[in-house]
């Protein structure tokens, strides 16, 4: 029994080391842009603006978006592309975004919108950090922001998956919480007898 909890918390803590380097940042926001724009800050002057342009209640487009510096976005809604509005990735289809990607990237001034936006969507962009191209994405479902994951390592691409919702956080923290608690109460039933 002791080699089985000595043994978890060691492969918890690999989990949480392996975590800890991985190269790829989430940052989780659940910002809605109905009202007012949101902007992903990437450093460098590079920028990413999510906005609402049209809030028509049968919109297939609700959400646009306008770059800043160097960064330009991707999606990969094909055959719907159509520049320079770009269309979307869908978040079900998975894949990634990076060098790779088949269809260009592009920059866009003023908000331009983002067609067939109103479901769970999924725009790539890329940018030059100053040592090298970083690719991310930002994951959003009409006008609500969900997150963006952003890859560190110069070069390489970064495969698409869902931006965790806070209460799965939550969820999973309150986990490693009742495990920790079963622990000591297991202790102190053994310590008593």
């Amino acid at each position: 029994m002791r080699f089985w909890i000595t043994g978890s918390i060691g492969i918890m803590a690999i989990g949480v080391a392996a975590t800890a380097n991985a190269k790829v940042v989430t940052t989780i926001v659940n910002a809605s842009t109905y009202n007012t724009p949101y902007t992903i800050d990437t450093g460098g002057g590079n920028s990413l603006t999510l906005s609402t342009i049209d809030k028509s209640a049968y919109s297939f487009s609700p959400e646009a978006v306008s770059t800043g510096g160097g960064l330009e976005v991707t999606s990969l809604g094909f055959p719907f592309y159509s520049s320079p509005q770009p269309s979307v990735f869908f978040a079900n289809r998975g894949g990634d975004i990076g060098p790779t990607t088949f269809i260009g990237f592009s920059s866009f001034a003023t908000p331009t919108t983002i067609q067939y936006s109103g479901s769970e969507s999924i725009l790539g962009f890329r940018f030059d950090s100053g040592s090298g191209t970083q690719y991310g994405y930002a994951d959003f479902t009409g006008s609500n922001l969900h997150g963006y994951r952003v890859e560190t390592t110069q070069g390489a691409s970064v495969a698409i998956g869902s931006v965790p919702e806070p209460a799965a956080w939550a969820l999973m923290i309150s986990g490693f919480g009742f495990v920790g608690a079963g622990m000591r109460s297991r202790r102190a039933v053994a310590a008593a007898a």
